[in-house]
């Protein structure tokens, strides 16, 4: 029988590696949307949990399961949750999930990390297809690197992550780790902090 070709088998290596990475950071893309039936389910706890078990992340994966065995509404929770973290908070301050209010100065939004962001896209081929956020909300961002990341583009995605992820997410996750009190955010955020920082 002969000898598998050294140049497939780096192929077929590559080409897991590129849909296993785009799928880890679809479901990341997941995570930080606002929470819908259409996803939020089963399928995403169970793919959290076993994402968590492969890591061997103990702790966070038994303080995940003990929030599924004791939520009875889990859409409900999140979306809860989610409103009071990402978009009013009060008494507590919010931590806005968009690269502009960290990285522009100003704490406002459409800032010129958006543009840069849009611009990023729009130069490897993407755009928005959902105009209700600014280009620049982390499941924007997450959802770009999957795209890329299932086409193979590993540069640009190395880029993307140095120049214009990482130098705000670093503050996003800091602060979100100091006000997310619930599993599941913070199980996404240290996730999120952990595939991204692997790959620079």
């Amino acid at each position: 029988m002969p000898a598998h070709s050294p140049t497939l088998d780096q192929e077929d290596a590559s080409a897991t590696q590129a849909a296993t990475l785009s799928s880890l950071y679809s479901f990341l893309a997941l995570t930080m949307r606002y929470p819908e039936l259409a996803f939020c389910n089963d399928q995403l706890f169970d793919t959290a949990e076993s994402i968590l078990e492969s890591l061997d992340w103990r702790e966070e994966l038994t303080e995940f399961r003990r929030w599924r065995a004791q939520t009875p509404n889990h859409l409900d929770d999140l979306r809860t949750e989610y409103t009071g973290l990402f978009i009013t908070a009060a008494p507590r301050a919010t931590i806005p999930p968009y690269a502009s209010v960290y990285l522009d100065g100003d704490g406002t939004l459409y800032g010129r990390t958006t543009e840069r962001t849009r611009d990023f896209y729009r130069e490897r081929g993407y755009d928005l297809a959902d105009e209700t956020e600014p280009a620049d909300h982390i499941r924007f961002e997450l959802d770009f690197l999957a795209a890329l990341a299932g086409e193979a583009k590993f540069d640009d995605e190395e880029l993307f992550l140095q120049t214009l992820f990482r130098p705000w997410f670093e503050r996003f996750q800091e602060k979100s780790m100091k006000e997310a009190r619930h599993p599941f955010y913070k199980v996404s955020i240290q996730l999120i902090d952990f595939f991204t920082k692997e790959e620079q």
